[in-house]
C-alpha cells in the first residue's frame, strides 16, 4: 500500500495567506539558547560606543546561565582582590 502524499498549498494572493506564526512565548537564554517561560533569572550586559553614543544591552538568561555567570564573576572579584593585596 504506497503512503499518502502531503498536499501542499500554495497562496497566490496575499489577502488569502494564513497569518505568519507568532513568535515562541517567553525569552531564549544567551548564553545556552535554552526557550524558557516567565522572568529571566539574570541578564548579562553588553556595552559598547558608535561615536558619542554610549549603547546597553542585557540579554536575558535563565536560571542555570545567571547562577553561573554571578558564581563566576564573584570567583574572578576574588581572585584579582587576592592578587592585589
Amino acid at each position: 500500500m504506497a503512503e499518502p502524499k502531503a498536499i501542499i498549498h500554495e497562496f497566490d494572493t496575499p489577502d488569502l495567506q494564513p497569518p505568519p506564526a507568532a513568535p515562541a512565548p517567553g525569552f531564549e537564554c544567551d548564553v545556552c539558547g535554552q526557550q524558557f517561560e516567565g522572568e529571566p533569572a539574570g541578564s548579562g550586559l553588553f556595552m559598547w560606543t558608535r561615536g558619542d553614543e554610549v549603547r546597553f544591552e542585557e540579554p536575558p538568561l535563565c536560571e542555570t546561565c545567571a547562577q553561573n555567570v554571578t558564581l563566576d564573576a564573584l570567583t574572578r572579584f576574588e581572585v584579582e582582590e587576592e592578587e592585589e593585596g
